[in-house]
């Protein structure tokens, strides 16, 4: 009885701590101004607009003639680099993501981090069982199960920090290095920058100078 009342007591707590911290993270949106909301909605509706994500076959050229060329003149680099940079920035978003997920999964499979994930697991055992029945006593200082699991939270977020740092670096590296080499040898100036239907963009692979009267 006494171990289902602590257990409870435990539950309550941690209850009113979510309960603190939902409404700090209340307080602070409602000081945000509505119209900074507002932008900040219109923005990403716009930055992460499906329609501008471009289709496969416009991504790598298929089916164009001269879907690529090295072009080393800066005169017609730059702008190639802004135009694909531009048109096809949602694709190397989401290359990006493809690049994280790809590194999480190796890393998440590397024995060293099965190893450090398992340690961690143990801990949190051992924290939690060595508290089920009340505070704990390490030398002359007395530990609530609280004030544990707090000191697991922090150690836990600093080990998920150094794991997740390694995968962040490769990500924006690897994504980075494709992304700058498709931008260099993709030539998509047929692609206006206007297209936002991707089905569209495939279709509509016209030079500009065609659709001048």
């Amino acid at each position: 009885m006494a171990t289902s009342s602590q257990n409870a007591n435990h539950v309550v707590e941690m209850a009113q701590v979510m309960n603190q911290a939902n409404q700090a993270m209340t307080h602070v949106s409602a000081a945000i101004p509505q119209e900074a909301k507002n932008y900040m909605k219109t923005a990403k509706e716009k930055i992460l607009d499906s329609d501008k994500l471009r289709s496969f076959s416009v991504f790598f050229g298929i089916g164009e003639d001269g879907a690529y060329s090295v072009a080393l003149n800066p005169t017609v680099l730059c702008p190639r680099l802004k135009h694909n940079i531009l048109f096809f920035y949602l694709n190397y978003i989401l290359l990006a993501a493809i690049v994280f997920v790809i590194t999480l999964l190796a890393t998440m499979l590397n024995p060293m981090t099965l190893v450090i994930l398992a340690v961690l697991a143990a801990a949190w055992f051992v924290v939690i069982r060595s508290t089920s029945e009340g505070d704990v006593k390490i030398a002359c200082i007395s530990i609530s199960r609280k004030t544990a699991s707090l000191i697991m939270m922090i150690i836990s977020g600093i080990v998920g920090f150094f794991m997740v740092k390694d995968i962040f670096f490769i990500t924006i590296g690897s994504s980075a290095g494709l992304a700058l080499i498709h931008a260099f040898f993709r030539d998509a100036s047929k692609h206006r920058l206007d297209e936002t239907s991707s089905n569209a963009a495939a279709d509509a692979a016209i030079p500009l100078e065609q659709e001048m009267p």
